[in-house]
């Protein structure tokens, strides 16, 4: 995910500074948490319907201090949360 969306930014010109490792994972993360508590969607606006706290843009800071989550550290590299744990599938 990371190569493509540094290839993607690249592509339109767009300053690859702007990419940050934390927020990226972490929504990876809370997407798949969503997908799994929820009945397979007949489409991604379904998904969406079923799921709408995902469209809240402020929802990592349930997560995260703003401190940290804005941090050059969490733009760099993931970083864990230091509010409440997201919900792993891999766990």
């Amino acid at each position: 995910m990371r190569n493509d969306l540094l290839a993607f930014l690249e592509r339109h010109r767009i300053d690859v500074a702007k990419y940050h490792e934390t927020l990226t994972r972490s929504w990876i993360l809370a997407v798949r948490h969503f997908m799994d508590r929820t009945p397979a969607a007949s489409s991604a606006d379904a998904f969406i319907a079923a799921n709408s706290e995902l469209l809240d843009r402020r929802i990592m800071l349930t997560h995260y201090s703003a401190s940290l989550l804005f941090s050059p550290e969490a733009r760099a590299q993931f970083v864990e949360p230091d509010q409440e744990a997201i919900s792993r599938h891999d766990r």
